[in-house]
């Protein structure tokens, strides 16, 4: 048996630990594009198919029946013995397949031909789970956004903040024994493998759904008019999963934020003893140095995705809010446009038939005049539609507050020629400071708005004076965030933690806000050093 191993050059310089790779030609993927590619894909096909079946070393016999099987009629035909052998050997020099001889022949014209045994090798299986995957997948992006997985990553990680029951309370000076760290080695690598799956599984299953939700593909089906009838599900769908993440996330920050740094060095060690005990034929050893380099890159992953990092970006379990957000908001705009096209084609005859005997029943033509202005007065006016410029990002912007459009009406003659000149770049570096400038102003002087109102440790809303409108939209949101949770604790935008309780009278309130009134029940939020007390 021939035995061939692959090189990977790995280069490090002084101020990167990591090692970089030389990125060769992937010779084992030649096959997916290549002139006889329906030839090679049906034949390693059926290798991936019996790999499945525990079925690895195979003979030209019963490749040449299955590949007849799926070819054409007329190439099924043509293919013989002798371009499957061919097929094979391009196959062997492409390192899709590894090869033995037969111990067993019967004539010596077998053994002169060197009649082989053939095994896919590691790489075309995985190319070959991938194909599928890609064909099952279609056109779509698949993913799925639940909210159980997030609970599952939940269980997994508490072990790493349980202690240990049977244990007496530690002395000065000693650390905290958890429960993880009374398992084996070998259930200490199986957790860690199970940690790090569930995390690949629920961020690549929220980014692919959210990638589906928006594609073209969705945005054309948003236009017909059996969305509507999906309209309902999907944004239920959405809100449940917000919940959900809502309530699960506090847990995760909780329990990333706690664990003793003492502890993960503990377990990373005693993984990467473990895995070097793994005996791997195929690959070279890792150090024990690659291996915890590794594994802290891993879990710095897992930190920064849910609680941002040190540079105090946003993490990307915000981002997923917000695009979840943003998805269902997207999804009513369609909506509401598909049920005002469906409105205004529908019969409206019941319609006037109403307005008519409206008329019919008026005595005098004073009453009948003015019921006619109110009713046909704007009739005739042409309304005109023009897209302009997005003068704010603000979502809660009303339409007077915008600045208006300019429509340029055109000759609808042949002879009509628009004067077109050379248009270039125009640098709006200025423009988007200065809009920058102002919003960040606006943010700050909203900031110390909230930081006067909410100054104490508790507020009782029914106490708070005539708000602005955006105060009354950031106490809705922390309303919502703490609703969601268990222990009806949130988190603001600036880190500090709150409570919202509800005094349990009863009582409705009225909040009095610079565009109206809002009527909630009777609602007192404690922050930070107030939490534990109001828990109490």
């Amino acid at each position: 048996m021939n035995v061939r191993k692959k090189q990977v050059n790995l280069m490090y310089d002084g101020q990167n630990s990591h090692p970089r790779k030389t990125y060769k030609q992937l010779i084992e993927a030649k096959y997916l594009a290549v002139d006889n590619t329906y030839r090679y894909r049906a034949i390693l096909r059926y290798f991936y198919e019996q790999q499945q079946r525990f079925h690895h070393w195979l003979r030209p016999e019963e490749i040449l029946q299955a590949v007849k099987e799926r070819l054409m009629p007329e190439e099924a035909a043509s293919y013989t013995d002798e371009l499957l052998q061919n097929d094979l050997q391009q196959l062997y020099e492409w390192r899709n397949l590894e090869r033995k001889q037969s111990g067993k022949v019967a004539k010596i014209e077998d053994f002169k031909k060197k009649r082989y045994r053939y095994q896919a090798t590691p790489y075309t299986i995985r190319l070959e789970r991938l194909v599928d995957e890609l064909e099952d997948l279609g056109t779509s992006y698949g993913g799925a956004l639940e909210a159980a997985q997030f609970d599952k990553l939940v269980e997994v990680l508490e072990p790493l903040t349980r202690p240990i029951r049977y244990v007496l309370p530690p002395r000065q000076g000693e650390r905290i024994r958890y429960e993880i760290e009374e398992w084996q080695d070998e259930k200490v690598h199986q957790w860690w493998t199970d940690l790090y799956v569930q995390f690949q599984r629920v961020t690549n299953n929220a980014r692919d759904y959210l990638a589906s939700l928006d594609s073209v593909q969705v945005e054309d089906a948003m236009m017909t008019e059996q969305f509507l009838v999906y309209k309902d599900q999907v944004t239920d769908y959405l809100r449940r999963f917000m919940l959900g993440l809502q309530r699960s996330s506090f847990q995760i920050e909780g329990i990333l934020s706690s664990v003793d740094p003492v502890l993960l060095d503990s377990v990373f060690g005693r993984v990467a003893d473990y895995e070097r005990t793994i005996p791997r034929f195929d690959q070279p050893q890792q150090s024990q140095e690659e291996l915890l380099r590794r594994y802290s890159d891993q879990w710095a992953g897992v930190r920064q995705w849910f609680l941002g990092d040190q540079a105090g970006n946003n993490s990307d379990l915000e981002d997923l809010q917000r695009e979840t957000n943003e998805a269902i908001r997207r999804i009513t705009r369609y909506a509401q446009r598909m049920g005002e096209r469906h409105t205004s084609m529908r019969s409206r005859r019941t319609d006037y038939l109403y307005v008519a005997k409206w008329f019919a029943s008026l005595e005098r033509k004073e009453e009948a005049d003015c019921l006619s202005a109110a009713i046909f007065g704007l009739s005739h006016m042409r309304h005109l539609w023009t897209e302009s410029e997005k003068n704010t990002e603000d979502i809660y912007a009303a339409i007077w507050d915008t600045k208006p459009g300019e429509l340029m009406i055109k000759p609808r003659i042949r002879e009509f020629r628009e004067r077109t000149r050379a248009s270039r770049i125009e640098n709006k570096q200025e423009e988007k400071t200065a809009m920058l400038q102002k919003y960040l102003i606006q943010k700050q002087q909203q900031k110390e708005i909230l930081d006067k109102i909410f100054a104490s440790g508790r507020v009782r809303i029914a106490e708070l004076p005539v708000v602005e409108p955006f105060v009354r939209q950031t106490l809705l949101g922390w309303i919502g965030k703490s609703m969601a949770s268990p222990t009806r604790e949130g988190k603001t935008e600036e880190g500090r933690r709150f409570k919202v309780m509800d005094l349990g009278n009863n009582q409705r309130i009225q909040l009095q806000c610079t565009d109206g009134v809002l009527d909630m029940p009777d609602f007192v939020i404690y922050f930070d050093d107030q939490v534990k007390g109001a828990s109490k």
